[in-house]
């Protein structure tokens, strides 16, 4: 758990799709959305080949001097905070959602640590009644 964060959410929120795990390139973070309610927002991790891996135990000591880019870090918390908004309101979480969410506090000029504040909820809130209710206006 050092290169990210754990988040746990009710179950019912996550929607069970086909691929819970997802890498954002665009913020070279990985998403993971666990039915179970689990939420891994973390530094993306490049699959290796067994053999790398013994390697790697070898250069164990050398990795652990190896940082968390700060570009990276804000990230994580960014879409970190998305999730625990969209849980604490009660929306399903999608990997969509949870990125419009967190490009929706950088338009607004919203600070990470003050994503978590009234404001911007009820900005969110509002922003997710607009949408759902240009979604039932088309379907009419």
């Amino acid at each position: 758990l050092q290169r990210g964060q754990l988040l746990t959410v009710p179950a019912y929120l996550v929607k069970r799709r086909k691929l819970h795990f997802h890498h954002l390139e665009q913020y070279d973070v990985d998403l993971i959305l666990g039915c179970n309610g689990f939420i891994w927002v973390g530094e993306h991790v490049v699959v290796r080949e067994i053999a790398d891996l013994k390697e790697d135990e070898q250069k164990l000591s050398a990795e652990a001097e190896t940082f968390t880019p700060i570009e990276t870090r804000r990230h994580i918390c960014r879409l970190a905070n998305a999730a625990r908004l969209l849980s604490a309101l009660g929306f399903t979480l999608t990997v969509e959602l949870i990125i419009q969410t967190a490009e929706a506090s950088v338009s607004s000029n919203v600070e990470i640590n003050d994503m978590l504040g009234a404001e911007f909820y009820v900005q969110t809130a509002e922003g997710e009644a607009k949408r759902r209710g240009d979604l039932l206006g088309k379907k009419r």
